[in-house]
């Protein structure tokens, strides 16, 4: 599989294309939104993922994953659902077409803290929470970018959305992550040259 693959609003999937080598995660987050209640990886994504929650925890912070490998018939599901209820215009601002996701791929999920209220487990994720600032700056370690970073809108077509890694490999990730750049500039700019 190509790690380096690009998938938006111009680069479709197939309906078609699964990924090879998926494997179930488990999670504690209560409502975790997948195929069938489960949620699955690419088997060197779903490593490379418990690594770095091991070292996020090690630092004193819960984090889980909420979100992982969407097929095409889920994406259209869940963008039907989005269209119900908000709407075709708030829907395309919200959710990717089906082909255009690239949950599809396995190579990404979406992540958030963990914490307790009420006795019950909640989840969250934003750039002021910690567990954001401490994964944005150890990610690349463990070959994972902030795929949709803030103020690279225009470039990658999507909103900033801190919770969504997309695996590279760790070289890759470093090149990306200490240039301040996307998938799409590293490509382009890095390698062409």
């Amino acid at each position: 599989m190509d790690l380096l693959m690009i998938v938006n609003k111009e680069n479709r999937l197939s309906k078609k294309f699964v990924p090879i080598d998926l494997v179930e995660i488990k999670t504690i987050i209560p409502g975790a939104v997948e195929v069938d209640r489960k949620i699955y990886l690419n088997k060197i994504v779903a490593e490379k993922w418990m690594e770095l929650k091991k070292h996020v925890e090690k630092l004193g912070y819960k984090i889980d994953i909420s979100s992982g490998y969407r097929s095409y018939e889920y994406q259209e599901k869940l963008f039907n659902k989005f269209i119900n209820q908000k709407g075709i215009e708030q829907a395309l601002k919200l959710v990717a077409l089906p082909g255009t996701s690239e949950h599809q791929t396995g190579l990404c999920f979406d992540y958030e803290k963990v914490y307790m209220e009420d006795d019950k487990i909640k989840s969250s994720l934003n750039e002021l929470d910690m567990e954001y600032k401490i994964v944005k700056d150890i990610a690349h370690k463990y070959g994972f970018i902030i795929r949709y970073p803030k103020g690279k809108e225009k470039i990658t077509g999507y909103s900033f959305e801190p919770w969504h890694l997309r695996y590279v490999g760790c070289e890759t990730a470093k090149i990306i992550y200490e240039n301040n750049i996307t998938l799409e500039e590293y490509k382009s700019k890095i390698l062409i040259k």
